[in-house]
C-alpha cells in the first residue's frame, strides 16, 4: 500500500501536542498515535508564530510529516480565539444586516482581516456565525508549511465527524474540556443544534456558569442520549456537571480506542487518550463528505 494521501490530525492541550496518522480509506484503524511534550503553552506559541518555541513545534510536525509522507493535515482551531453566535436566518440573507452584525461583534478589526463562516443548524430559521481573526491563523499556516491540503477545524465540527464515523443519528452533546474553557455543541438528528464557549478562571465557577448559559440557550437543557467528554481534564468536568443531565443519558469520557471505535498498533500510551481524541478523529479525514455542498452543515465564507 502506498502512503499517497496520508492524513495527519493534530490537536493540543496546554504543553502537549497530539497527533494521529491515517492512510486514506481506513476509517476504523489509524497508523500511529503520538504526542510531544513541551515546556511551554503550545497554543500561545503557535498563535505567536515565531521564536524558539514555535520553531520547536514546527520541527516536530515536520518530522512526522516526513516520516509518514503526510499529504494532508487537519488541525484543531483554537476555540478561545473564535467568536460564535447564532443569528436569525433573515440576518444571513440580508447583506447589510450580516455585515452590521459582524462589525458589532468585532468592532476594532478591519473587515478584510476577519475570516467569516456560516453554518446551517437544525433550526432552519437560524444560522451559526463563526468569526476568526486572520492574524490568529497566520501562525497555524506557517506551522504546517507547504503541504497539499490543510484544514482548520473548530471543535464543534467534531460532532459532524463523529456522526460520519459511527453513523449515530440521535441527540448527543460534545464537551471539549480545556483548562480554562468548556466548548459545548449539541446535535439532533444529524444536524448541529447549537454551540457555545464558556470561559472561567477556576473550575469551581463552572456550575454557576453552566446554569447561566443554559438559561439563555435552551438547547443546552435538551435531552441528549450521549454526552461525550474529551480534552484537558475531562473526568473532573464530568464530575462537576453530572447533576445537570438526565440519568438516561450515557456519559462517555473518550479515554480508550474502544470508545472511539478505532484500532491502532500501540496498545498503551504515555498520555491521556481523551486529550488526543480530536487528533484521532481528524486523521480519519471525513473532510470530503463533510464539506460537500449537499451536506447539511455545508458552510460558506461571507
Amino acid at each position: 500500500m502506498t502512503d499517497e494521501g496520508v492524513c495527519l490530525g493534530i490537536c493540543y492541550s496546554e504543553n502537549q501536542l497530539f497527533y494521529s496518522v491515517n492512510r486514506p480509506g481506513n476509517t476504523s484503524a489509524v497508523q500511529h498515535i503520538g504526542a510531544f511534550d513541551f515546556n511551554f503553552d503550545v497554543q500561545q506559541a503557535v498563535v505567536k508564530g515565531e521564536g524558539k518555541s514555535f520553531s520547536g513545534i514546527k520541527n516536530s510536525i515536520n518530522n512526522i510529516k516526513e516520516r509518514f509522507n503526510c499529504q494532508s493535515v487537519r488541525i484543531l482551531s483554537p476555540a478561545t480565539k473564535e467568536c460564535r453566535t447564532i443569528l436569525p436566518r433573515s440576518v444571513y440573507d440580508d447583506t447589510g444586516e450580516r455585515e452590521s452584525h459582524i462589525r458589532t461583534l468585532i468592532p476594532y478589526v478591519d473587515r478584510n482581516k476577519l475570516e467569516v463562516t456560516w453554518y446551517s443548524l437544525s433550526n432552519v430559521d437560524h444560522r451559526l456565525l463563526l468569526i476568526r481573526k486572520s492574524s490568529t491563523l497566520k501562525g497555524f499556516r506557517q506551522l504546517l508549511g507547504n503541504i497539499q491540503h490543510t484544514e482548520y477545524v473548530s471543535d464543534f465540527e467534531l460532532g459532524n465527524e463523529w456522526q460520519h464515523h459511527t453513523n449515530i443519528n440521535g441527540s448527543f452533546l460534545t464537551l471539549h474540556c480545556g483548562r480554562s474553557f468548556l466548548s459545548v455543541a449539541s446535535f439532533l438528528l444529524g444536524k448541529l443544534r447549537g454551540t457555545t464557549l464558556i470561559q472561567f478562571d477556576h473550575i469551581d465557577d463552572l456550575t454557576y456558569l453552566w446554569k447561566l448559559f443554559s438559561s439563555r440557550q435552551p438547547w443546552m437543557r435538551g435531552i441528549h442520549e450521549q454526552i461525550y467528554f474529551f480534552g484537558y481534564n475531562a473526568p473532573e468536568f464530568q464530575e462537576t456537571l453530572v447533576l445537570f443531565w438526565d440519568d438516561t443519558g450515557d456519559h462517555l469520557i473518550m479515554n480508550s480506542l474502544d470508545k472511539m471505535h478505532v484500532t491502532a498498533p500501540e496498545k498503551t500510551y504515555g498520555f491521556r487518550l481523551e486529550r488526543a481524541f480530536p487528533a484521532i478523529l481528524l486523521s480519519l479525514n471525513y473532510e470530503n463528505e463533510l464539506t460537500g455542498k449537499n451536506h447539511e452543515n455545508y458552510n460558506r465564507n461571507a
